[in-house]
């Protein structure tokens, strides 16, 4: 199960993602802090976020603190079942924490979004994913994503003239060759860094679920999975790094 999440921020002004902050969860307690993202950020408007402004401060709470809460489904919704389902959980494996780490707390009203930090699992670095960028995908791209099935290797292709991001990644299939999504940003460097001390030939990338049904960020649920390289660590850049 995930016990850490990174927090992204969206700049309003020129759509760019800055890394902000890392909320871990130890125990039965819930610790934020601010990464020098942050400091990146503040020049495009961010200002941190309510009861937690003071970026040189370390945030400890017993619940979750309401900014990830509030993306946390309501257990009283009459769709949770379905929404389980596309998460590929059950009551018995659910957690909050896990929620937040399927999801990345997307809601459409706002410009956040979350990302768990992989831990070493018998040697192997192992993540699920939702793709992104479906709503870019021309209508039959959209149909061979309803026609994967699980297990199903998917390959990782770089989009360098990207205009928007140069380390976008896509996800296709075999053959005939088609476009089912893209890679979450903030993994894309990680990625690359794995694949490039792996065997292209391994099954690294596969179908976890397709969710027809579902709204388009829950489409596509993808498992990473590729032994872990010698000293490696997760999300190991500037902006990741606490501020304090």
């Amino acid at each position: 199960m995930c016990k850490e999440l990174v927090l992204t921020w969206q700049s309003p002004s020129n759509r760019e993602w800055f890394v902000v902050g890392r909320l871990k969860q130890e125990q039965n307690a819930y610790k934020f802090v601010y990464t020098r993202g942050a400091e990146k950020a503040e020049v495009h408007g961010f200002i941190g976020f309510s009861g937690m402004s003071k970026f040189d401060q370390k945030y400890q709470s017993d619940t979750l603190f309401p900014l990830f809460q509030n993306r946390v489904l309501n257990k009283s919704r009459p769709d949770r079942g379905d929404f389980l389902e596309w998460l590929d959980m059950t009551e018995e494996n659910y957690s909050e924490f896990e929620e937040l780490a399927r999801t990345g707390g997307i809601r459409v009203t706002d410009n956040v979004q979350l990302y768990p930090v992989p831990e070493n699992r018998d040697g192997f670095y192992e993540v699920l994913f939702f793709t992104h960028g479906t709503r870019h995908l021309a209508p039959h791209f959209l149909d061979r994503v309803d026609r994967l099935s699980k297990g199903e290797k998917l390959y990782l292709a770089f989009d360098r003239q990207n205009e928007r991001d140069n380390d976008a990644i896509l996800l296709r299939t075999k053959d005939p060759v088609e476009f089912v999504g893209y890679c979450p940003k903030f993994f894309a460097k990680d990625f690359v860094e794995i694949l490039n001390k792996s065997n292209p030939l391994d099954d690294i990338v596969t179908v976890e679920k397709v969710n027809s049904y579902a709204p388009e960020q829950l489409k596509l649920l993808c498992k990473f999975r590729a032994l872990w390289p010698e000293n490696f660590i997760p999300f190991n850049h500037d902006d990741f790094c606490p501020l304090i």
